[in-house]
């Protein structure tokens, strides 16, 4: 029974892999974040996550025919119901960042890299990040394969906070001197950092977390309080 509940999660799992490469190549510059895929009683729910639902599925819905017979004819889906959902900040989505930054070397080519990247790093921290970090790999600048970096503000490069809490993609552009790889690394405004420190207003302290804490120091709290 164990046994068949794992193989069905693989299954499903390796099915929205398949079907995020697939739909994703189709859909390569319209800024899809991902893609995920729900059984229920009236066929396969198809929601696609992205920065702008009209540029995915068209201005009157005329690319949605194509993703309907794409999910049918290669990916086996007998009646999906495809839904695109708008991201809450594109530009603190990694995926859809990385994808940009690729169809843009793809347009203006390598020399425009370095403004490429400073100009959406900057546009990223506007938008609330904690940090950013952009790589680009390849035959960047000149004939050799070289690696161009660029940061802002803070990002963590190991333990609890580097695994969970930053927003990581790569993505390719394919350039006349080659594939090129693209790094993404965004610290979004809502992950907590060990080393933050808040500074609270005494009102809005509260005694019972205080004492969970520090018996002590709760105890002249509310000395102070009731002085």
């Amino acid at each position: 029974m164990v046994s068949e509940s794992i193989e069905k999660i693989v299954q499903w799992r390796k099915k929205e892999t398949l079907l995020n490469v697939t739909l994703k190549k189709y859909l390569r510059g319209k800024l899809v974040s991902k893609i995920e895929y729900f059984d229920t009683p009236l066929g396969e729910k198809i929601i696609i996550y992205c920065a702008r639902p009209r540029l995915v599925l068209g201005r009157a819905n005329e690319r949605l025919n194509e993703i309907v017979r794409i999910l049918k004819e290669q990916l086996g889906f007998k009646n999906p119901q495809v839904e695109a959902v708008p991201v809450d900040n594109p530009l603190l989505d990694a995926n859809i960042v990385a994808e940009l930054i690729a169809t843009r070397l793809e347009k203006f080519g390598s020399k425009a890299a370095r403004k490429i990247m400073i100009r959406l790093a900057e546009q990223i921290m506007n938008a609330g990040a904690k940090g950013v970090e952009i790589k680009i790999t390849g035959k960047v600048i000149g004939e050799r394969s070289s690696t161009i970096r660029y940061a802002l503000g803070y990002m963590k490069k190991s333990g609890e906070v580097n695994k969970t809490g930053i927003r990581k993609a790569v993505e390719i552009a394919k350039l006349p001197q080659g594939v090129v790889g693209v790094q993404v690394r965004i610290l979004p405004p809502e992950t907590k950092l060990p080393d933050e420190v808040v500074l609270k207003e005494i009102y809005e302290i509260n005694p019972e977390e205080l004492e969970r804490i520090d018996p002590e120091i709760a105890k002249r709290f509310k000395e102070s309080m009731e002085g």
